[in-house]
């Protein structure tokens, strides 16, 4: 076999090739080798978000705390139903790419699809808040949909009689910060503490308003818009709803005078 000349154009070449040979299979290896630490660190990540709007301070392990205080279970979409789905519930359960599959997703109906999402998965999932005593104390929605600039995700924490808002965050989003950010502001968030999704009819009454009503019949329901991000506020208005009045409403139906009570 003739002696390669690195100096030539030939040698060059096959010297480079060989060179990006072997960064690809040491960049493809370290990303197959950190997978397990990225779903760590995403799971680690919603378990935190979902204690923190279940009232719960996380311990130094935050899976044994959300072990102890948080069950998981899914609900058929269609159905309202709980499942017996055995699913990482508890782990990074991407719904939202579910919701892009034909064999895992629902369509929306246009005139249906407040948050701007078209899809939405077969199955979502419910966090049970328990205490000590294994009372259900408050009930864990995920909401997400379309914002100003980006898709808005967030846990919605309601009463167990699945009307009153107990708290409320996110834990995506790209919106602008100080301007549409603001949905993460503890005190905005404070505001929504103690509203209504539904008047005394069962009609949903929610709102994020400009000039919500603080006297009247409203006061129970509205909540101030975001000083200059009105669209990424109605935006999350907009999710809220479709979420809340239209593809929960099965699960709502069904568990609204009664709480399931999970061992």
């Amino acid at each position: 076999m003739p002696k390669l000349n690195k100096d030539s154009v030939f040698g060059t070449f096959v010297i480079i090739i060989a060179f990006c040979l072997v960064c690809s299979v040491l960049v493809s290896s370290a990303v197959v080798m950190l997978d397990p630490f990225k779903a760590a660190a995403i799971t680690t990540d919603r378990q935190l978000s979902i204690l923190k709007v279940a009232g719960v301070t996380p311990g130094k392990n935050v899976s044994d705390t959300y072990n102890k205080y948080i069950t998981a279970r899914l609900i058929d979409m269609k159905t309202g139903m709980l499942t017996d789905d055995a699913s990482d519930v508890a782990g990074a359960y991407n719904f939202a790419s579910l919701a892009k599959q034909p064999d895992t997703s629902i369509a929306i109906p246009a005139d249906k699809d407040y948050a701007g999402i078209r899809t939405m998965a077969q199955k979502m999932p419910v966090f049970y808040v328990k205490d000590d005593a294994g009372n259900t104390t408050r009930i864990i929605l995920p909401f997400y949909g379309q914002a100003l600039w980006s898709t808005a995700y967030g846990y919605l924490a309601l009463d167990p009689d699945l009307n009153h808002i107990v708290a409320i965050t996110f834990y995506s989003h790209g919106e602008t910060p100080g301007l549409g950010g603001e949905i993460d502001n503890p005190r905005w968030q404070a505001l929504w503490v103690g509203k209504r999704l539904f008047n005394d009819n069962g009609e949903y009454r929610f709102l994020i308003a400009k000039t919500p009503d603080k006297v009247g019949e409203g006061k129970d329901y509205e909540v101030d818009s975001l000083s200059g991000a009105t669209l990424t506020a109605r935006g999350v208005d907009n999710a809220v709803r479709f979420w809340m009045d239209y593809a929960y409403k099965a699960f709502f139906d069904n568990n609204r005078t009664t709480t399931e009570e999970i061992n």
